[in-house]
């Protein structure tokens, strides 16, 4: 990685050797290693006869967009109604980070957190909403500030508009 960092910076008409980009390519590296680690969570669940809406809101994490490998910030809300089991609240926010160990488009990210919960917790509905500000939508080509929202709702927070709403109400206005 450190030499394609260093092809990089020659090809930008930078001298890699000089004083200011001698470590560029190592910090670069690391950069990318820390925000692309993989991340694993155990999702040990309870028990529980709780049948009321649980809600992780505005979980601030940062991605790689795929195409350009530029940052997006992304708030993260996941809502989940438990059938007989509650997760370790923590793990709602474990199950974005670690689907985040590569570059990943917002749409697909939204999709298999979505999924990890509904295949781990067999909930009676649960949905995920991402809101991601594109660092290549920010800088290059349109330059919009506007932000970028994808949702996948399952179960009864899709079939249900009673369950919808009041999922739509908790997150608040976006």
């Amino acid at each position: 990685m450190e030499q394609g960092i260093s092809l990089l910076l020659k090809g930008l008409g930078i001298d890699a050797a000089s004083e200011n980009y001698r470590e560029t390519p190592a910090r670069v590296t690391r950069l990318f290693q820390e925000l692309l680690s993989p991340k694993q969570s155990n999702w040990k669940s309870f028990s529980s006869r709780y049948r009321g809406m649980v809600l992780l809101r505005n979980h601030e994490v940062y991605g790689l967009c795929p195409h350009h490998l530029q940052v997006v910030r992304m708030r993260v809300y996941i809502g989940y109604i438990p059938q007989d089991r509650a997760v370790g609240l923590s793990k709602l926010a474990r199950a974005v980070e670690e689907h985040l160990s590569m570059p990943v488009l917002q749409e697909d990210l939204t999709d298999n957190v979505a999924n990890s919960i509904e295949e781990r917790l067999k909930p009676v509905g649960c949905a995920v909403v991402i809101v991601g500000k594109h660092g290549c939508m920010r800088h290059r080509g349109i330059r919009s500030k506007g932000d970028v929202i994808t949702s996948s709702l399952r179960g009864a927070l899709f079939n249900v508009p009673a369950a919808r709403e009041e999922f739509m109400m908790m997150i608040g206005g976006l």
